[in-house]
C-alpha cells in the first residue's frame, strides 16, 4: 500500500493531466451524444408526421380524382355534407351536438 501511494505521489502530475483530458473528451463527446439522441427523437417524430401525411396526401388525391370524374354521387354528397345544400322540395334539419 505504501508502493502505491509512492507510486502516485511521485506521478502526480502526469496523472492530473490524463484526468483533465479525460474529462475534456468526455466533455466534448457527451454533447456529442446528447446531440445524437435529440436528433434521433427528432428523426422517429418527423417519420410519424411523414406518414400521416401520406395519408392524408392519399386521401386528397382519391377525392381529386372523384371531382374529376364528376361522379355524380359523389358531388351530391360533398354538397350535401360540406356545403349544407338540399334538392328541392326537401326540408333540412340541424341539431347541435353537445
Amino acid at each position: 500500500m505504501n508502493n502505491f501511494k509512492a507510486l502516485l505521489v511521485r506521478h502526480r502530475k502526469p496523472l492530473i493531466a490524463a484526468a483533465l483530458a479525460v474529462l475534456v473528451v468526455c466533455w466534448f463527446l457527451g454533447n456529442t451524444f446528447i446531440s445524437l439522441i435529440h436528433n434521433k427523437i427528432e428523426l422517429k417524430n418527423l417519420s410519424k408526421q411523414t406518414v400521416l401525411l401520406d395519408q392524408q396526401h392519399e386521401e386528397l388525391q382519391k377525392k381529386l380524382d372523384l371531382l374529376k370524374k364528376q361522379d355524380p354521387a359523389y358531388m351530391e354528397r360533398v354538397a350535401r355534407v360540406e356545403y349544407h345544400m338540399s334538392a328541392p322540395g326537401e326540408t333540412e334539419f340541424r341539431f347541435k351536438a353537445d
